[in-house]
Formats: structure tokens, C-alpha cells, sequence
């Protein structure tokens, strides 16, 4: 049995206000307004950091709405960030589409072929070798000016890291069985399993789940299909773990264990000494839903989210993971590789108690670039005169 596990610092606080609920048209009104009041960055930033979407805000939209901030100002990266929490959402109907749904015998086509897509082609990927550059975020209290005092105004930027990876060790899994001083060197949720792991995991639940049409969405890459899904909490096999001891310091490892081909995702908490007996770990196993986008062609999955319910998510009122795929061009072939995947965590009230300047939500952004194949060359150099 495989497990996917992203970790965070759960260091518990007072959380923030609710902010204020938003659609995408709304809050381009307001930036429009801003932009006329002349605001300094600082106060569009905490404006931002002020509000929730309810609606995904899509790459077309947010291109739109860039344009009225300074590019890589604080304002534009809490737009940024914005987006990247409206991910889970649905974009504004007048978005979508007019193209009919499908019959349902074309529904279930196109799930069949999904479903074959991931136990035959997804694993058949080859050895690539990919840059991982992982975002973190958190809503801890930060400076907005320099020398002022420390506030909360939404997600920020609190470290990236990156490394070379390969397609074959992400695909197999292995536990971290070595080194748990890794687990503290990272902080803030860490998406895994995009190579295949969190897609069988819910296509395998979503057997004694419900799986319905969703809508037609239009993506870079042509048309695609958008089911809905929702598993229940007795064919779940997605672990949230937590700990309530002060200091816990968490990073995502895939883990592998005994039962099988059927997969684990979970979000967890592995505090600073692991395996101390002074660590109270609460484990759960919600229920959960989301969305699959596919090609309606070839079955090729395209996105997919995940969202833990939160009436028995445990520590956490969000526990969510989206991962965008894309086409990877090497050499004459082109490969449907991940690109990008969200991890957002997000405490329930009161569940944690932590210090006030503890954050109380995470979002890691991680970006796969660089696609390659492990590859040599070699030269044939002539014999040089012998040196005088």
C-alpha cells in the first residue's frame, strides 16, 4: 500500500477573520477602484489578503487582472496567491462553454478510457528526469512595511527549494527511511504521488464512490471534460494526520507499506523527534471529492483535484491537493508529464493551541520543469603531438 504524505508546521494560533467572499467580476471591480485611488502596493497587498474567491480565477482572467498592478509587486503575488486558492473552485459560467453535454454512453467511454489511461499508459512513462522547485506559503504574521510591525495579511512567500528528481524514484515510492532531519528542514505542505500514486488512488475509490458530469471547460490544450467525484468515508483511503504537540515540524514523503496496488494520500504531521511518546498523533480518514479533467478523445488526464470533507478532516478544515498535467516535448516525442500541483491546508478553529504568531494555513506551490532524458555524450579526440 502506497502512501502520499505532505507535512506542515503546525505550531498553533488565533486564526484571522473570515475574509470577505468575492466573485471574479467583483473583484476586478474593486482593483479597478483601487488602481484609480492610487493605492500604495502595501494596501493593495493586504486588500487581496483580505478576500476569498468564489470562483476559480482562470490563467485568461488572471492575465486580465494583472495587468492593473505593477508586475512582481507584493500586490501582484497576492493576486497570485489568490488564484492559486480559487483553484478548487469552478470558473465563472460565463467561462464555459456552450457545447452540450455528453449522453452517457459517452460519459462512461470517456471514463473507461480514462481509467485505462492510468493503469497503462501513466506508468509506462519513461525514466525522465525533471526539476522540482517547490513554493512554500504561510498566513504567519510579516512585516508589510520595512521596520513595521509584524501583521497578518494573507499568504506569503516563506522559502523555495529545489533539486533534480526522477520520473522512476517518484513513481516507486520509496519511505523515508533515512535521514529524519530532513522532516525538519522543510516546512509547510509538500504534494507527492503526482506521477501516478493519488490518480489510482481515486479512480480506485471512486468504485464505491459516485462519479458525475461536470462541464465542458476549454484549456490550453483544446477541449477538455470536467467530471465530478465524491468518495465516502467507508471506501476512503485518503489519511489526514495530525499532532497537537507545539513543535511539529512536517515535509511530504511518499511512503509505501503491504496491501497492494490500491493507494494512500494523506496529509500528516511527523513533529520534531519522531516517535517521542510526549506526541499526541490524531489520525483520520475522511471523506472526500473533487474533479477530473480528461481529454475526451484518448482518456489522457488532464488536472485533478482532491478535497478532504471537513465535518471529519481532523485538525484541518482544508486538506486539498490539485495537480496540473501538460505536454512535455523531448526530442520527436511529447509526453503528458506533471507541471504543477497545489498542497493547501488550512486549521480548523480552536483545534490547535499554538502561539498567536503560528500560521494557520500552508500552500505549497511545486513546479516539475526541465524535462529530460538521462543521457551521455562522448567525443574522439585525435592524439596530440607529444609535448617538447
Amino acid at each position: 500500500m502506497r502512501r502520499m504524505i505532505l507535512f506542515g508546521l503546525l505550531a498553533a494560533m488565533a486564526l484571522p477573520c473570515a475574509a470577505k467572499r468575492v466573485t471574479v467580476a467583483q473583484l476586478e471591480q474593486a482593483l479597478t477602484a483601487t488602481k484609480n485611488a492610487h493605492k500604495h502596493d502595501a494596501e493593495l497587498m493586504q486588500f487581496l489578503g483580505s478576500l476569498e474567491l468564489s470562483e476559480r480565477l482562470t490563467e485568461p482572467s488572471l492575465r486580465r487582472l494583472s495587468a492593473h498592478l505593477v508586475s512582481g509587486s507584493q500586490a501582484a503575488l497576492a493576486l497570485q496567491l489568490l488564484a492559486n486558492q480559487s483553484a478548487f473552485l469552478d470558473p465563472p459560467a460565463s467561462e464555459l462553454p456552450a457545447t452540450p453535454p455528453p449522453d452517457d454512453a459517452a460519459q462512461k467511454q470517456m471514463l473507461e478510457a480514462a481509467r485505462n489511461y492510468v493503469a497503462q499508459t501513466l506508468p509506462r512513462l519513461p525514466n525522465l528526469l525533471a526539476t522540482r522547485t517547490i513554493n512554500r506559503y504561510d498566513d504567519s504574521p510579516q512585516a508589510v512595511k520595512p521596520g513595521g510591525w509584524p501583521v497578518r495579511a494573507g499568504l506569503h512567500l516563506v522559502d523555495s527549494s529545489s533539486r533534480e528528481i526522477s520520473v522512476r524514484d517518484e513513481r516507486e515510492n520509496q519511505p523515508p527511511t533515512k535521514g529524519s532531519a530532513v522532516w525538519q528542514a522543510q516546512l509547510g505542505l509538500i504534494s507527492g504521488g503526482e506521477f501516478g500514486t493519488t490518480l489510482g488512488m481515486i479512480l480506485t475509490d471512486t468504485l464505491q464512490g459516485k462519479v458525475t458530469w461536470g462541464h465542458w471547460e476549454q484549456t490550453s490544450t483544446g477541449l477538455a471534460a470536467v467530471f465530478k467525484y465524491s468518495v465516502p468515508k467507508s471506501a476512503s483511503h485518503y489519511e489526514v494526520i495530525g499532532s497537537i504537540q507545539r513543535q511539529a515540524a512536517l515535509e511530504g514523503h511518499p511512503m509505501s507499506g503491504g496491501g497492494g496496488s490500491r493507494g494512500v494520500s494523506s496529509i500528516g504531521i511527523l513533529p520534531s523527534g519522531v516517535g517521542s511518546t510526549n506526541v499526541s498523533i490524531v489520525r483520520a480518514v475522511p471523506s472526500y471529492h473533487g474533479s477530473i479533467w480528461l481529454d475526451p478523445t484518448t482518456g489522457t488526464i488532464l488536472r485533478i483535484t482532491l478535497e478532504a470533507d471537513a465535518k471529519d478532516g481532523g485538525l484541518y478544515k482544508r486538506a486539498d491537493i490539485l495537480v496540473q498535467y501538460g505536454p512535455v516535448a523531448i526530442g520527436d516525442s511529447t509526453f503528458i508529464c506533471p507541471v504543477r500541483s497545489l498542497a493547501l491546508s488550512l486549521a480548523v478553529a480552536g483545534a490547535l493551541d499554538l502561539q498567536d504568531n503560528a500560521p494557520a494555513e500552508w500552500l505549497n506551490e511545486t513546479l516539475f520543469i526541465g524535462y529530460h532524458r538521462f543521457a551521455a555524450t562522448t567525443r574522439i579526440v585525435p592524439d596530440a603531438p607529444a609535448p617538447q
